[in-house]
C-alpha cells in the first residue's frame, strides 16, 4: 500500500488531509523563546495574531532527518511504501532532511521536491492521491509523474503591506515608507523552485488586473482547477475572487490559507493564485 506524506508548509487543512489520506509532518515556528509545531500547537489564525502583535519577527525550523524517520516509521513497519511531497529544496533544507531519512529505507520512501510551496504545491498532493486511488502505478511511478508535473506549477501573489519585508531586512525603512504612501504592493511568483519579486503594482485594482493577465498568459490545465489563497484576510480574498470569477469559466476553484513560510516574510493580507499550465 502507498502512504502519502507532506510537510506543513503545503498548507493543507486537516479536513483535506483526512479526505486525501495524507499525513503532515510539521515544521516548528519560533516566537522568541517559544516554539510551536505548525498546524498542531498553532493554527494559521493564531500565527497571524501573534505576528501582528509581535515586535520581533518569528523564525521557522526545518524538519530534521530524525523527525522524518520517526514520522515514516509506523508506515514502513506495516510494509507500506511512502511518497513524501516537500517544500522546494531551494527555499528550505526540509527536502534534504527528507532525502536523508529516505536513504535508510532504499526504494521504499520516494521524496518529491515540489519546487514550489504552500498552495502552489497542493496540486501535487491531489494528483498523488488520485493516482494512488486509481491503483495502476507503483509508488516510484507516481513519484516520477509528480516530478514531471512540477515545471508546470504556477504561483503568483500580491502582498498587502511592505511592513514585514522591512522588518525582515528585505527592504529599507525609507523604501517601505515611500512605497506605503504610494500604495505600492509587491507582486511575487514561485518559479524554478524560488520565490522572487516579479514586479510591483499600485493598489489592489492593479493587483487584480495583473493576476488576471498572468492567468491568461498561459493555457491552464482545467483538470487541476485553480486555487486562490489568503493570509488571514478573507475580505481581501473575496474582493479578488469576485473580480477574477467572470474570467475563470467553469474551472473548479479551491480556497486555501497561507501558513508560516510565506506569512513570516510577507505578512498578513497576502492574496495569491495558483494553477497548472497545460502540456
Amino acid at each position: 500500500m502507498i502512504k502519502l506524506f507532506t510537510d506543513s508548509t503545503i498548507d493543507l487543512t486537516p479536513a483535506e488531509c483526512d479526505r486525501l489520506g495524507v499525513t503532515t509532518v510539521p515544521l516548528t515556528i519560533h516566537f522568541g523563546d517559544q516554539s510551536y509545531r505548525e498546524g498542531i500547537d498553532m493554527t494559521h489564525k493564531e500565527f497571524y495574531r501573534r505576528l501582528r502583535e509581535s515586535d520581533a519577527m518569528p523564525t521557522t525550523s526545518q524538519i530534521n532527518p530524525a523527525q522524518f524517520a520517526a514520522a515514516f516509521a509506523p508506515a514502513l513497519q506495516e510494509g507500506h511504501e511512502i511518497i513524501m511531497i516537500v517544500v522546494s529544496s531551494r527555499v528550505s533544507g526540509t527536502c534534504q532532511s527528507a532525502q536523508i531519512a529516505a536513504s535508510a529505507a532504499p526504494g521504499r520512501v520516494h521524496v518529491v521536491d515540489s519546487l514550489s510551496g504552500s498552495f502552489g504545491a497542493q496540486p501535487l498532493v491531489y494528483e498523488a492521491a488520485r493516482l494512488r486511488d486509481e491503483g495502476k502505478l507503483t509508488a516510484a511511478q507516481i513519484a516520477q509523474a509528480l516530478r514531471d508535473l512540477t515545471p508546470r506549477l504556477r504561483l503568483y501573489a500580491v502582498l498587502d503591506t511592505l511592513k514585514y519585508l522591512r522588518k525582515g531586512g528585505r527592504l529599507s525603512g525609507g523604501a517601505a515608507l515611500l512605497g506605503g504612501l504610494l500604495g505600492i504592493l509587491p507582486l511575487v511568483e514561485a518559479r524554478d523552485g524560488k520565490i522572487g519579486l516579479l514586479g510591483k503594482v499600485r493598489g489592489d485594482r492593479a493587483g487584480m488586473q495583473q493576476l488576471l493577465a498572468l492567468f491568461q498568459k498561459e493555457p491552464v490545465d482545467p483538470r487541476f482547477g485553480i486555487c486562490l489563497a489568503h493570509a488571514d484576510d478573507e475580505t481581501r480574498l473575496n474582493k479578488y475572487l469576485n473580480y477574477l470569477r467572470p474570467y475563470l469559466g467553469n474551472i473548479a476553484i479551491r480556497i486555501s490559507g497561507l501558513g508560516s513560510v510565506i506569512g513570516t516574510h510577507a505578512g498578513p493580507g497576502v492574496v495569491g493564485l495558483s494553477f497548472v499550465v497545460a502540456k
